[in-house]
């Protein structure tokens, strides 16, 4: 399994109608990564970066399933960032995955994680990351209590 695979099945799982923007797929797979026992090779590797965990590869990820029909970005008006929603093949795709690759506590699990990160607010989702994996806090441009 591949860890873009995990983030397609993150995506194509329902809980986030309008979608997911970069900081909550960013943290779900930060969450993903450290509490799923996964191996380093399906999940994500993160450093400390602006608003906490930080994986690049994830939007590099993020291109490819768009360029493969698999998500769409969805333009948020006045912001520079989208939110990504599963299409019908992205959709099918997580179906195929979750019956095949993953283990329905592992389904259960994500599916938890992203009920987690699209119910918080931005500043909530933040300061849960920070306080429970602080050391990924220490280059972020949020400051905790503001």
């Amino acid at each position: 399994m591949k860890a873009r695979d995990r983030l397609l099945l993150f995506i194509a799982l329902d809980g986030a109608p309008r979608g997911l923007d970069p900081v909550r797929l960013q943290k779900g797979m930060f969450l993903d990564a450290q509490e799923s026992g996964a191996s380093r090779t399906e999940t994500y590797s993160f450093v400390p970066y602006n608003y906490g965990p930080m994986s690049a590869q994830i939007y590099t990820d993020l291109g490819e399933l768009t360029r493969t029909g698999m998500i769409e970005a969805i333009p948020v008006k006045g912001q520079s960032w989208s939110r990504y929603v599963a299409t019908e093949k992205g959709l099918k795709e997580g179906r195929r995955l979750m019956r095949g690759s993953f283990s329905p506590e592992d389904s259960r699990r994500l599916h938890q994680i992203k009920k987690t990160v699209a119910s918080k607010s931005f500043t909530a989702l933040l300061e849960d990351v920070y306080e429970r994996y602080p050391r990924y806090a220490v280059n972020s441009v949020f400051r905790r209590g503001e």
